[in-house]
């Protein structure tokens, strides 16, 4: 399973995912689509200038590529990347994309404060990573992808539940990607961990004329949660 989101080096990225299920999961797939794009219509049309103001320029394109469903589950071990890792994230972003990132694209994403990587790490091999941005109240996935060799195996989710751990009521509240309007495979992905279409970016992409979603996740605190105080040594950053 893959997933990934950024831009390209002055191109805005979106979301690509091979489609390999048979007929009659696509035919569930359009319908399940047709129903997002009336939602994104219909509760986030409104807020797209908002939203627009609220994303900063980027020297990356965004893009997020996400293989549906799994097989046998692969665990890993999720940590912060680190400089020896590059020769093994540059071989999975290579494999991943038309247009990947270049070292220095990483490197200078990640020299910004703001800005973490990490790295699924399975018997010491790198098999995936993510570069997410920390805002104020939410966190904000740029990059995201897995080795071709072990996607399906719930990988990225893994990934993603790394992140949604990061939430809390009292800080960041919410996840935000960006996905391209015909990338349908991720859209539904992202769905399954309960990211919803909030907005839709019109003509969003540098390389197309195509629109993109605005998905988010929103942190939903329990009762229990709610009576603890806060601990800000266990929500360090990153």
């Amino acid at each position: 399973m893959q997933q990934e989101v950024r831009k390209k080096r002055g191109k805005k990225r979106s979301v690509e995912v091979p489609f390999e299920e048979g007929w009659l999961a696509r035919l569930i797939g359009l319908v399940d689509y047709g129903k997002m794009l009336l939602t994104a219509v219909s509760e986030g049309a409104a807020a797209n200038d908002d939203c627009k103001s609220t994303i900063p320029s980027r020297p990356t394109r965004k893009e997020a590529k996400v293989s549906v469903g799994s097989t046998n589950q692969l665990r890993v071990h999720i940590r912060w990347m680190i400089r020896r890792d590059m020769s093994e994230v540059l071989d999975v972003e290579r494999n991943s994309f038309e247009f990947p990132w270049f070292e220095e694209d990483f490197i200078r994403c990640l020299r910004q404060r703001n800005c973490i990587g990490m790295v699924a790490e399975h018997g010491e091999r790198v098999v995936g990573f993510m570069i997410y941005e920390l805002h104020k109240t939410r966190l904000h996935i740029l990059n995201f992808a897995v080795a071709d060799s072990v996607r399906r195996r719930g990988i990225g989710k893994q990934m993603a539940n790394k992140l949604i751990s990061k939430l809390s009521s009292q800080r960041r509240t919410q996840i935000t990607l960006e996905v391209r309007e015909t990338n349908l495979p991720a859209q539904m992905f992202f769905k399954t961990l309960s990211f919803r279409a909030t907005s839709v970016l019109r003509s969003y992409y540098e390389d197309s004329p195509e629109d993109a979603y605005l998905m988010q996740f929103r942190y939903e605190s329990d009762a229990l949660e709610a009576t603890l105080p806060f601990n800000r040594i266990n929500r360090r950053a990153g």
